[in-house]
């Protein structure tokens, strides 16, 4: 059976794709500031004038990548909080999942730190808005986990969501203490399983 061919827009999104996969590999070989529309137009195998038809400039398509990146880390680290299992182990898997996804890459290039604050000069709007999903469902994961009565927020003076909000803004200070991804993993690992540890419930007997 033949695969039926792609719609425009399919094809379009492809060009896309490809173009942010090429502009990946480019920031992190030489950095925001080094790096040219002509080295990515390259990379893709495009030429310059067909990589201005797609983005306005440099940063339009920067945005563009992270916002990418973001979902695709997203809806990797959602399948595993919706997963079977321990709501505790689900939990942080899918925190480490994000964190391998979205972060480590950038944290990989010897321009790690110009690209994360290139993250956040250009793409904070982009990045609170698709976060705030991610949130959302971590806070509702643990809402209903304590319906359920596997954990309990009654030794904490805070509720699910600003749990979740505390334990993000903690992450991000992990972030600048790691020296490289192992440990970094290591730490958000600690970190989460201390965060959780003030939810377990109560055991009788």
């Amino acid at each position: 059976m033949m695969d039926k061919p792609l719609t425009p827009i399919a094809k379009h999104q492809a060009k896309r794709d490809a173009v942010y996969d090429a502009a990946s590999v480019i920031f992190a070989q030489y950095g925001f500031r080094r790096t040219t529309m002509n080295d990515i137009a390259k990379s893709a195998g495009i030429s310059r004038p067909a990589l201005y038809l797609m983005f306005e400039n440099k940063e339009d398509l920067f945005q563009g990548l992270a916002a990418r990146r973001l979902d695709q880390a997203i809806d990797g680290a959602l399948s595993v909080l919706y997963g079977s299992g321990e709501i505790a182990v689900r939990f942080l898997e899918s925190l480490l999942v994000f964190e391998q996804m979205f972060y480590e890459p950038i944290a990989d290039s010897p321009h790690g730190t110009e690209l994360m604050d290139t993250s956040l000069s250009l793409a904070s709007e982009i990045m609170t808005k698709k976060l705030a999903r991610f949130h959302a469902a971590l806070t509702n994961s643990l809402s209903e986990a304590e319906a359920r009565g596997q954990i309990t927020f009654a030794r904490t003076p805070m509720k699910p969501r600003a749990f979740v909000e505390l334990l993000f803004t903690s992450l991000n200070g992990v972030k600048k203490r790691a020296l490289n991804t192992a440990e970094f993993r290591k730490l958000v690992r600690q970190l989460t399983e201390i965060f959780l540890l003030s939810l377990a419930p109560e055991r009788s007997g």
